[in-house]
């Protein structure tokens, strides 16, 4: 499937999700309860460890804006006139890749002074590969609020994606900074193939339990041209 087809075939399922508010409050659900998945865990944002004054910054104010998005996700869906709800994990972005990521970035208290290097590296390069990911999704989902029922989600998905940029831009340059290049190199291996395989599970299942619970709010075409995108992201995930 060329990306031409793939971007074609993401732009009409954005524009089909905005265009019926109840599709579109569970897709913005969808993206409230990754903003949420730190405080779900208890190894995101390792500010304690880091020795960087400007990175223990950059890392603190990345958390903050991620309650900003609950916030704002939370409006936009009470907007649409339907409501917030907390998923399983197994719904949440962030939760799958980790299903796909071998390395752990949980710090011990007797882990050495490059072990936690290491894992902030880690975490680093999972958050930078999992917030590029997302931007790409709300690049296509911001283009498609045009034809929501508010007007409150573009300015929403608008103001999550100017932050998401910020937040794929440094935590990029840390991991750089943070390893030998020889190390990085391992490191953004990993947690790319960890990503990729993450994204092809998460929207293959994603997709699947939308048409599963809301498939009656397409017409047949529309369900037939999403149950195959979902046959085909599951089958890459098997070869990859």
């Amino acid at each position: 499937m060329s990306f031409f087809v793939i971007d074609r075939i993401k732009s009409r399922l954005h524009r089909d999700i905005v265009a019926d508010p109840v599709l579109h409050g569970a897709i913005l659900n969808l993206y409230l309860n990754g903003e949420a998945y730190p405080h779900r865990v208890d190894d995101y944002f390792p500010v304690g460890y880091v020795s960087e004054p400007e990175l223990a910054a950059q890392m603190t104010r990345h958390a903050q804006e991620e309650d900003k998005h609950i916030a704002l996700y939370r409006k936009a869906i009470n907007r649409l006139g339907q409501e917030v709800v907390e998923l399983p994990l197994s719904c949440i972005f962030n939760a799958v890749i980790r299903n796909h990521t071998e390395a752990s970035f949980a710090i011990a208290a007797n882990d050495d002074p490059d072990a936690r290097t290491l894992k902030v590296a880690h975490f680093m390069a999972h958050a930078h590969c999992l917030e590029k990911r997302v931007a790409r999704s709300l690049e296509y989902h911001v283009e498609a609020c045009a034809h929501s029922a508010s007007d409150y989600p573009t300015k929403a998905v608008g103001a999550v994606l100017a932050d998401e940029y910020e937040h794929v831009r440094y935590t990029g340059e840390a991991v750089n900074a943070l390893l030998p290049q020889r190390v990085a190199n391992q490191v953004w291996a990993h947690h790319r193939r960890a990503e990729w395989r993450g994204n092809l599970d998460f929207s293959a299942s994603q997709l699947r339990r939308v048409l599963v619970e809301h498939g009656q709010r397409w017409s047949g075409s529309r369900r037939g041209l999403y149950r195959a995108s979902a046959w085909v992201l599951s089958g890459l995930l098997q070869v990859s």
